[in-house]
């Protein structure tokens, strides 16, 4: 087993690129799911689970989503044999999710309120005292 990564040690800059791009990977992937969902109204119940899942399965979209988060668990794998756990998922979450917050509202027209604001702030601030 691994032993982990100490501040001593430091951490590649090589690892911190490999995150940045299976963050963005990871916010790709969700906001092509999302698209591919976009006007579907699938049914939640045993009777339509054929329908539903053959719909997903023809959907080109759904599974370029797919393939990113495939992608980026192949990324953040290698990652993750670099850096401390502590580091790297509070890191890949709170990117993960200013990525997809900022696409939501830039591409989606998905209205952004104050206070989501406001956590997304508190979140970039926690991003930068996590990776100092």
């Amino acid at each position: 087993m691994a032993e982990p990564v100490t501040a001593a040690q430091g951490v590649g800059l090589a690892a911190y690129l490999l995150l940045a791009v299976s963050m963005l990977l990871n916010a790709l992937a969700n906001f092509l799911i999302k698209l591919a969902m976009r006007g579907q109204q699938f049914q939640l119940d045993l009777a339509h689970l054929g329908e539903t899942l053959k719909q997903l399965a023809i959907n080109p979209v759904l599974w370029g989503g797919v393939a990113c988060f495939g992608l980026a668990l192949v990324g953040y794998s290698v990652v993750l044999s670099r850096m401390n756990l502590s580091t790297a998922y509070p890191a890949m979450a709170g990117g993960g999710f200013l990525l997809v917050f900022v696409l939501s509202a830039l591409y989606l027209h998905e209205a952004i309120t104050m206070t989501q604001s406001g956590g997304a702030f508190c979140i970039v601030l926690g991003m930068w005292l996590l990776l100092r």
